[in-house]
């Protein structure tokens, strides 16, 4: 598969302090990011994301390394204008209307006359904005203006869009709005790079992920990939425990969580799963359900941060 972008060996670094000391905020990072997916890049606070944002789109150039958009060095201008940018905090004139902010936005990213005219249009009913195209953008909810972002980074119709912290300060209805507009985004054949520091945000909007901690990779590929390889614990619940069965387990498993008529108990692993059903089934116990319980993307990243 053809990547959209490909993060090659880069490292970033800044002079900073009374001395200009110069720290590594990115250490040596390499992956790519498919065309046509939805890369999510994940990591707290600190963790560099903003600061690759910034070499994807041009702002900066790294200190080594490359980055390459649709096969071209990241900044120059055919690269640019692949790219659609969403930053964390977009600035907003106020006095502006949503209809006027996009157009002055499609001026300068080039787009003018009719064609302008056809873009605005088409980008205000994408977001949902199209019937308050008239209002002043000092009157916009915070959903609404995050939504009119996503309209100025798509008008002149851009390959990859790059989002940093798209749905930072939303309330859930607000985050449920930008996840379905990812959605659509994605469903159009946009390769969307987004960044966030909430884990469900990333599990709930992305097919692929890379995670960061302290400017390094600690995973990267598909999140069905990260899941299968990350094994949770295995949930069984059984009935007609006998005194001397309900004994046994409780001293290799501990007690159990009542349940109607039964227990339900968590093997750590699939050896501690074929022990325990070994046991039950030899006490002519039920086995009544097992069900594996897979973790989740925030319990392998703490899992991998902790390292």
């Amino acid at each position: 598969m053809a990547s959209a972008i490909e993060i090659l060996g880069v490292r970033q670094s800044f002079r900073t302090g009374f001395w200009m000391k110069r720290v590594e905020v990115l250490h040596g990072i390499t992956f790519g990011v498919p065309e046509g997916s939805v890369f999510g890049l994940l990591g707290p606070n600190g963790a560099g994301k903003t600061t690759l944002i910034h070499l994807i789109t041009g702002i900066r150039k790294p200190s080594g390394g490359r980055v390459l958009v649709a096969g071209v060095d990241a900044g120059v201008i055919e690269a640019r204008g692949r790219i659609g940018f969403l930053p964390e905090r977009p600035y907003f004139h106020e006095h502006l209307t949503g209809d006027s902010f996009l157009r002055y936005m499609g001026t300068l990213a080039g787009v003018h006359g009719r064609e302008l005219d056809r873009r605005v249009d088409e980008v205000l009913d994408v977001v949902s904005l199209s019937e308050a195209r008239r209002v002043e953008l000092g009157r916009y909810s915070k959903g609404m203006l995050q939504r009119l972002g996503f309209a100025q980074a798509i008008l002149h119709d851009p390959e990859i869009l790059v989002l940093d912290e798209p749905m930072s300060g939303l309330d859930p209805v607000g985050r449920r709005e930008v996840r379905e507009l990812i959605g659509r985004l994605a469903g159009g054949g946009k390769t969307i790079f987004l960044s966030s520091h909430i884990v469900a945000d990333i599990e709930a909007a992305c097919d692929r992920v890379a995670m960061l901690a302290g400017g390094r990779l600690v995973r990267a590929g598909s999140v069905a990939e990260l899941l299968e390889r990350s094994p949770g614990p295995t949930e069984i619940d059984i009935g007609g425990i006998t005194e001397a069965l309900a004994a046994r387990l409780a001293r290799d498993f501990g007690p159990g969580q009542p349940v109607p008529a039964g227990r339900r108990y968590l093997a750590p692993t699939p050896s501690d799963t074929a022990r325990l059903l070994r046991l039950v089934l030899d006490s002519d116990g039920v086995v009544r359900s097992v069900r594996p319980v897979g973790p989740t993307l925030e319990d392998i990243f703490f899992e991998e941060a902790a390292k």
